[in-house]
């Protein structure tokens, strides 16, 4: 992964930022450049050297909308699943020392067993909870793996499906003002709902 970051053509173009450059370069392989530009999500998963969105829109700008996204959740997906098995059997103690006093996971190991599935599908709605926390949270956790992957599956499509969109719009920024502007008060109320809730210390699945 580090040498696919800091030695490659398209690493060192995802390091710039430069979307559209990332785009034709993807473009330019063809049929591989599917399998190129999911490696480039998951490998963004582990090394965030740009925002997520700006890759989803890039991949978005390579295939349509409808296909990027699909290559966005994929990726999103597999990096999940990979942090997720990383965290169980490769890092545990590791994963345990760098997260094992966070809340979410005190919550997740009291209802593993029978609201996993549920608290993972959320989750992955919440746009301020990291999804690294939420990835090795679940592989410290009791948590079955078929509730993790199944959640996963759902969870992703509405969370990639919008950062995919947001993607699309920050590129084409000059014609979607409108749209953006809407989706960043949404972001904001949300966020404050949440801290309003947290303040009054209104019991939640997530915490």
């Amino acid at each position: 992964m580090i040498y696919f970051v800091m030695q490659t053509e398209l690493g060192h173009l995802v390091r710039t930022g430069h979307v559209k450059q990332v785009a034709e370069y993807i473009q330019s392989y063809g049929w591989v450049a599917y399998l190129i530009a999911i490696l480039a999500v998951v490998i963004q998963t582990f090394f965030p050297i740009v925002p997520f969105v700006l890759l989803a829109g890039a991949n978005v700008m390579a295939f349509g909308l409808w296909t990027g996204f699909l290559v966005n959740w994929v990726g999103a997906v597999a990096a999940a699943l990979a942090n997720f098995f990383l965290a169980r059997y490769a890092a545990h103690d590791w994963a345990e020392k760098k997260i094992g006093h966070h809340s979410f996971l005190k919550n997740l190991n009291r209802h593993a067993e029978t609201r996993g599935f549920l608290i993972i599908l959320l989750a992955r709605w919440v746009p301020i909870l990291p999804s690294s926390v939420i990835n090795t949270a679940a592989g410290i956790s009791k948590i079955p793996i078929i509730w993790f992957v199944l959640a996963t599956l759902i969870g992703k499509v509405p969370a990639v499906l919008f950062e995919s969109f947001l993607g699309h719009y920050l590129i084409h920024w000059e014609h979607h003002k409108g749209k953006l502007i809407i989706i960043i008060i949404g972001l904001v109320l949300f966020v404050l709902g949440l801290r309003y809730l947290k303040k009054k210390k209104e019991p939640t699945l997530l915490s």
